[in-house]
Order: structure tokens, then sequence, then C-alpha cells
């Protein structure tokens, strides 16, 4: 059987690499659920119970529901769960998932707009390109059937503490592609609406797609399955995803400085890798210092050879004498072909006179090398027309000799 992908696990590789091969190919058990993802299935499983039975024309009150989520939370809830956020605790975020499910309630009850087809519906679908089949495997939260306006819906729960523009939803791929698995299960569906629940904010956006929309959501998919296909090397990303991974106490990236954390002030002092790194530290900071140093000794030393040609150039000589070293110093004028940005105008000149006198081909590109080595069997008028062109420089030479 071949590989079966979800919309999250292209979104895994998308992040970061390593983490796809933890997941999928080592196929490595996360060490640690965090706070937010716990709430979320807990709100999840909690809403799914609710509408089992309303599926079944029962209507379970208010009270039944916040009842079945803290029964949830208590019967779940482990070490293993990690708060990120050191500010908050275990029970904000309880707190929080239980207002969720109370406004939601407030909203909708009796629950009555439409109806139920299927909770955490699995569906699989293939998506296609020219190379063939990408099957796709999805869990539609809550699907119903909207009967009056003969529409399926798509329904989504989240408990992000981020609120998404209408821009957003429209561009959305999960339930893009949960439209796409609809429509392959009932082809004479007339449309489907795509629904989210922000529950955070008790705020409902509905969005909705068109041929066109799906065919190019399909197109970009398969293409990023056949990146995924065709990658050989799954180095790590570090960003702020990192905080919420699962995987972080293996990764190269993390698991030092993870491993030195735990450690007492007088052990993690004490450690090769934290000493490695303050040696080092140390090192680059003396190197940065010397660099600036030498920056400003160089400085200086151009400030000693203007002094030392005007000292010359006013006594007429190119030797200047000292205690123990000489000081000899050179000048000359010459011209060389101009860089383009040094001076562009000069430099398309050139390269149109060479092509009008067919000379192009000679220097192949415009450099000095190449220009000074073939102008040499050149015409004295054709010379005179590119001297136009050349860029007049002062060359100085200066160096220090013992005597």
């Amino acid at each position: 059987m071949g590989t079966v992908y979800s919309i999250s696990r292209v979104g895994v590789f998308d992040d970061c690499r390593l983490r796809y091969r933890y997941q999928y190919i080592d196929r490595l058990k996360a060490d640690k659920e965090t706070i937010e993802a716990y709430m979320g299935s807990r709100v999840h499983e909690a809403l799914q119970e609710l509408y089992g039975f309303v599926r079944n024309g029962v209507v379970k009150p208010r009270e039944w529901l916040l009842d079945t989520y803290e029964s949830l939370w208590e019967r779940n809830l482990t070490d293993t769960v990690k708060v990120v956020r050191q500010e908050y605790a275990p029970d904000d975020y309880r707190r929080k998932g239980r207002k969720c499910l109370e406004d939601f309630y407030g909203a909708y009850a009796p629950f009555d707009r439409a109806k139920v087809v299927a909770t955490e519906k699995k569906v699989t679908f293939k998506l296609r390109d020219e190379a063939g089949e990408v099957e796709f495997l999805g869990f539609i939260d809550r699907l119903d059937w909207d009967d009056r306006a003969k529409v399926f819906e798509i329904h989504d729960y989240k408990t992000s503490g981020s609120l998404p523009s209408q821009e957003d939803a429209d561009r959305d791929e999960q339930l893009g592609l949960y439209h796409l698995a609809v429509r392959s299960e009932w082809p004479d569906a007339d449309g489907v609406r795509l629904v989210w629940h922000y529950l955070v904010f008790n705020r409902e956006i509905v969005s909705s797609r068109k041929p066109e929309d799906l065919e190019t959501l399909e197109k970009e998919i398969v293409r990023r399955v056949r990146r995924i296909e065709a990658a050989t090397e799954f180095p790590p990303t570090r960003s702020a995803l990192c905080d919420w991974c699962g995987y972080q106490d293996i990764c190269p990236e993390w698991k030092h400085p993870l491993e030195v954390a735990k450690l007492p002030v007088n052990e993690y002092l004490k450690d090769e890798g934290v000493n490695l790194v303050a040696k080092y530290a140390g090192l680059a900071e003396r190197k940065k210092a010397l660099k600036v140093a030498a920056e400003s000794l160089e400085d200086e030393e151009r400030k000693l050879e203007e002094a030392a040609f005007a000292f010359a150039a006013s006594r007429g000589i190119s030797v200047i004498d000292g205690a123990g070293h000489q000081l000899v110093l050179s000048e000359k004028i010459e011209s060389s072909a101009p860089l383009k940005k040094e001076d562009a105008v000069k430099w398309e000149g050139l390269r149109g006179l060479l092509l009008e006198e067919k000379k192009y081909e000679d220097v192949s590109t415009i450099n000095n090398y190449m220009l000074v080595s073939r102008m040499r069997d050149w015409p004295e008028a054709l010379m005179d027309k590119v001297r136009r062109f050349l860029i007049t420089r002062v060359i100085r030479n200066i160096y220090l000799r013992k005597k």
C-alpha cells in the first residue's frame, strides 16, 4: 500500500522536515502533548458526544455537555501534557475550554439548523496529476446536510486564540480538501458550505469553493506531495513552532539546551558543552576587538601614506629615509576599462564601440585584463576611440624596507 497523506502531514513537512522524519518516517511517538492541543481534543470530544445524541434526535442539556467535558479532562490529563506558556496553569486552559462550550451551546441550541450526517467522519479521497494518484485521508469534525438549501456543511471546531480573516478562510486548504472528499462521495451534491467555529471568540466563519478553486488546490497539494516524495534530506527548521513540538528532547537543535537547563548551577557551569561555548564566545569577542583595532590601524596607515606621498611630492623624491627603515614610493597613471557599476554610461559606450568595430569577440567581456591584452594589436585610430571610454586611475604603491 502506498503512502496515505493528510493536510496536516503535508503541513508538518513544510514547517520542519526533521519533525516530518521523526513523525512519519521513523514513526516516533512524541513524548509530550501541549496543553493547547489537549484542551482542543477534549472540546472536540465533548462536542462529538453532544452531536452523537443530536443525530439521533436527543438534545442533551447544557450541564450534561459541561459535565462530559470535565470528565474527559480529568480522565485524560497526565504529566506528559506540556504547558508552554508558564504564566498559565492547566486549570486556566480547562476553564477556557469550558467557556467555549458554554458559548457554543447558547448560540446553537436546540441544534436543529441542519441534519447531522456524521461526526468525526473519516474520509478518503484521491488527488491526481500527470504522474498518477495520491491518496489522502482526513477527519471531518461534523458533516451536516441542510435540507432547505440542499447543500452539505463541513463544520470544523477551532480552539485557537487567534481569529483569521475572511480572506484567510477563503484560502484554507484543509476544508477545501474536505470539499473534494465530500464531492467524491456524493458526486450529485450541488454545493458544499465550509463552516469554521472559532469557539474562543464564539464566532462562525463561512466560506465556499468554486470548481476552479478546487482544481488549483488539487494541483498545489499534489505538487507539495511530490516534493515530499523527492526529499532525501530532513534538516530541522528552527521557528516559533518549536516550543509546541513533541520532539524537542531528541532534536539536535534543542537536545543539549534542554538537558543543561535541568542542571543545578554548579553542574551547568561544569558541563563540557557549556564550557566550549563560553571559550568560543570569548574568542569571538577577542577577534571582534582585534578587528576593530585593525580597522583603526588601517585608517591611521592610510593617513600616513597620504602624508608620505605629499612629503615625497614636495621634495621631488621617491624614497623617504628613516631610522632602520625606508619608505619606497611609486606612482603611475593608467587607463582601464570601466566596471558597469562604476560608470554604466562608459561601460555601455565601450561595449557599443567594440560591437560596432567587430572587436567585441576579441575581448569576450568588458574587463581590464582582456581589453589591455587585445589592444596592443589594434590600430591607433581605434585606440583613440576606445580611450574616450576608459577610466583613468592613479596607482600608488608604498612599501617599507630595511636599510
